[in-house]
């Protein structure tokens, strides 16, 4: 689930794109409506969104998040596919 970059790319660039930026876990809970610690929680139990090891700092793409939350999105029962 974490990926590891080496200490000589510890910068907070992750692509051209800047909406690929990669963001700490403070911003990273603030765009979930989350506290840290919840995250720290999810990250030691091994859930949550995927983040990033950049040397000591946890770092997460923006695009992770988006997934995630995507992830947990729910229809109400009687509308979607026809299921």
């Amino acid at each position: 689930m974490a990926k590891t970059i080496p200490n000589s790319a510890a910068g907070i660039a992750y692509g051209a794109d800047p909406a690929d930026r990669l963001i700490d876990e403070h911003e990273a809970a603030a765009r979930l409506g989350l506290k840290v610690a919840t995250l720290r929680r999810w990250r030691w139990a091994r859930r949550g969104p995927p983040w990033i090891k950049v040397g000591a700092a946890v770092r997460y793409a923006p695009v992770d998040l988006e997934h995630f939350i995507e992830s947990g999105r729910a229809s109400p029962s009687g509308t979607g596919s026809g299921e």
